[in-house]
């Protein structure tokens, strides 16, 4: 169903204007037709989606390939921590490289550019209205696109204006952020090879809407977008997509054997095909058709089966956790092991393998009861995401 008015200003759309759900300039793929006017959408951007934005770039500026639709080489600033002799440095970078270190210049009396810099760390400054507003503008989109009534949402929208013209939006959402709380997760996000990506999972649970978002793998949180919602109202929506640019270069088929042509067609997942030459255009085509766009199951079950297999060799595994392991693994992945996007971060086991729990909810409650756990997770994931960055332009 087409909307008819703008949900920010309410007039009748009377021109079509591409929002995307998350952020262009983080990378994001998805776009609606249906939320908003021009006016609205410029406005959007201004209040909300630049300030937001503004925070990642030290990822946006550092992920090699990033792929982006507008202006695709427009590279922003950051700051971070660089190393040099020993003493560590506050400096300007930008595309992964520093391009100003004022401290270390005034004591060396020269261009610190250029000597030896290691970036060691980013900044990052997420405890601010412009995150929260951003996350929320995420979560709000994405629960429209999914076709909740504007109604249920509209509470944590807040849009200024001066006579008719819009002088603010924000969005004010309770959120907090997610915590691994099962060994399969506790595996999956910190011992498995980091790669960024995008996932929103839209779900009803005990008469609430969640709306969990996990940008860049590293930044996941719950956005609580309603606490009315009625049992009978079955919500659930699942998006994933990859963040750096697809690799489009067409293989060279050194097929000697059919059984060659069946493994290439495998892979590149072409069905039938009637030589070589047939299966090479197919392959040429299916490349240059391949999108950003996944299954969450292709980004997740694959780190899932490396990890398990390395848990159960690893003599450092606490026997104690193997019953939760495995009943974790019974609550996110079917008979057929691919992921139940009805279950993942939306149920958690815990210490007792009888029973599952709410995840946003067992989130909320560590994060009340064991501050120093919920710390500790969130400094390995940014470690982590750290060091993917610092060794990009190495």
């Amino acid at each position: 169903m087409t909307r008819k008015n703008c949900v920010y200003c309410g007039k009748e759309i009377t021109q079509r204007s591409s929002e995307h759900i998350i952020q262009n300039a983080l990378g994001g793929v998805y776009e609606s037709e249906d939320i908003c006017c021009p006016e609205c959408n410029n406005a959007v951007s201004r209040y909300v989606d630049a300030p937001f934005t503004k925070i990642f770039n030290p990822i946006t500026g550092g992920i090699k390939n990033f792929s982006k639709t507008n202006n695709p080489k427009s590279l922003q600033p950051c700051t971070g921590t660089v190393l040099y002799q020993g003493q560590t440095y506050h400096a300007n970078i930008k595309a992964g490289k520093v391009v100003a270190c004022p401290d270390l210049s005034r004591q060396l009396r020269c261009d610190a550019t250029k000597l030896p810099l290691e970036i060691v760390s980013y900044d990052f400054n997420l405890e601010n209205a412009a995150f929260q507003t951003g996350m929320g503008k995420i979560a709000f989109n994405y629960a429209l696109d999914c076709g909740i009534d504007l109604s249920v949402l509209k509470h944590g929208m807040h849009v200024q204006k001066s006579g008719n013209d819009i002088t603010g939006i924000s969005f004010n959402y309770e959120m907090f952020p997610f915590c691994a709380l099962n060994p399969l997760d506790l595996r999956l996000e910190l011992h498995t090879p980091f790669s960024p990506y995008h996932c929103l999972i839209l779900f009803e649970q005990n008469s609430k809407l969640w709306c969990y978002i996990d940008l860049f793998n590293t930044f996941q949180y719950y956005v609580l977008l309603s606490d009315k919602m009625s049992a009978l109202n079955k919500v659930h929506g699942v998006a994933a997509q990859t963040v750096q640019k697809i690799d489009r270069t067409v293989p060279d088929l050194d097929a000697q054997r059919p059984k060659d042509l069946l493994i290439f067609a495998q892979q590149y997942g072409v069905r039938s095909f009637t030589d070589a030459t047939d299966l090479a255009q197919k392959i040429k085509v299916a490349i240059a058709r391949k999108s950003q766009k996944t299954d969450l199951n292709d980004i997740i079950a694959p780190r899932v089966k490396s990890v398990s297999y390395d848990y159960f060799l690893d003599p450092n595994t606490d026997k104690r956790d193997l019953p939760l392991f495995g009943q974790s693994m019974r609550l996110y992945f079917n008979e057929f092991d691919r992921l139940n996007t009805n279950t993942f971060r939306t149920m958690t086991t815990c210490s007792n393998v009888n029973n599952v729990f709410s995840y946003p909810e067992a989130v909320l409650s560590v994060s009340q009861n064991n501050e120093v756990y919920f710390r500790r997770y969130a400094l390995a994931k940014f470690k982590t995401l750290n060091y993917f960055l610092t060794q990009q332009n190495r």
